[in-house]
């Protein structure tokens, strides 16, 4: 991600899809008069911006105070305002990429000719999880005998390129004390298995590898419970209409957090409940069923289900 293309990022969170212009300029549809056509200009150099229909009642210097007055959050004003106030041509610390490389112990699972024992045992860690061999070969799953993942299963993400851009490793031995594993990574700049993702249909977003490949179909995992910010900046997207929500049980109130978001940017947005389960214990078939039975929900319904939730 290059010095534009930070700040183009995090304005089109809370403006939408910018098109870039000549001299590094930027279009936006202004929030203030909602033109039909995109009037917004911001320089993604020095910061300043305007709109050509509302002028001068939303223009200004800086992207700083353009934030404030659409009432994004106080964390994009402050990493906005760290990008500005100090050497324009650098991306702070927090947002730089880290390349993510394969292991170099990896040894893929599809390879017939490895009869180890430790590939058994992988393999049949995977089949508990429901994890298929249509599944292995589909995400290139693989394991390590020696090394940092030593008889860990290997799970890699690739972005839209078919880049590796962040893999996880899990123990198949129950006696490990460190289950999981990954590389150190700007997971804020992480898009999961952004590869098998087509963003023009329904996007099912869960927490964990394992919970996607249950989930099989337009799954994204999160790595955690919350949504990266390049996950985000996808969702937001006028080609993105349906986002389905399949945390597990714990992460009710930032699924809640999560919906309430996306609804206001008019998303229509369905909470899966999985019954204290998460998406790889239910199973493909169990998932499915769950994600048919859902309802898009509404502010009203968020906020009953905060109130609810709150009171157990």
């Amino acid at each position: 991600m290059d010095n534009s293309d930070f700040v183009k990022s995090l304005l089109e969170v809370y403006l939408g899809k910018g098109k870039k212009a000549d001299r590094n300029n930027c279009a936006f549809f202004c929030p203030v008069c909602n033109h039909k056509n995109p009037k917004l200009i911001v320089n993604l150099n020095s910061g300043e911006y305007n709109c050509f229909t509302c002028h001068p009642k939303f223009s200004g210097k800086s992207p700083v105070t353009l934030l404030k007055k659409i009432n994004a959050p106080i964390e994009a004003l402050k990493e906005m305002k760290q990008y500005f106030s100090g050497d324009s041509t650098k991306i702070p610390d927090s947002q730089k990429s880290v390349a993510i490389t394969m292991p170099e112990e990896f040894i893929s699972l599809s390879d017939a000719s490895d009869t180890s024992l430790e590939k058994r045992r992988a393999v049949s860690y995977l089949k508990k999880r429901q994890v298929t061999e249509q599944d292995i070969k589909r995400y290139n799953m693989g394991y390590c005998k020696t090394g940092r993942y030593r008889n860990k299963v290997v799970v890699p993400s690739y972005d839209s390129n078919g880049r590796l851009n962040y893999f996880v490793a899990r123990s198949f031995e129950e006696s490990s004390k460190f289950k999981i594993d990954s590389p150190e990574c700007k997971k804020t700049e992480l898009v999961g298995f952004e590869y098998y993702i087509n963003w023009e249909v329904p996007v099912i977003l869960c927490e964990g590898v394992f919970d996607a490949v249950a989930i099989k179909r337009n799954a994204i995992p999160l790595f955690g419970k919350t949504i990266p910010k390049a996950v985000m900046i996808k969702l937001l997207q006028p080609e993105v209409k349906t986002v389905y929500l399949a945390l597990d049980n714990d992460a009710l109130m930032e699924s809640i957090d999560h919906a309430k978001a996306m609804i206001d940017f008019g998303k229509e947005v369905y909470l899966v409940q999985l019954e204290g389960k998460d998406p790889s214990e239910v199973g493909f078939e169990g998932v499915m069923k769950q994600l048919h039975n859902a309802k898009p929900v509404t502010e009203s319904d968020l906020l009953m289900l905060k109130m609810k939730t709150c009171l157990c």
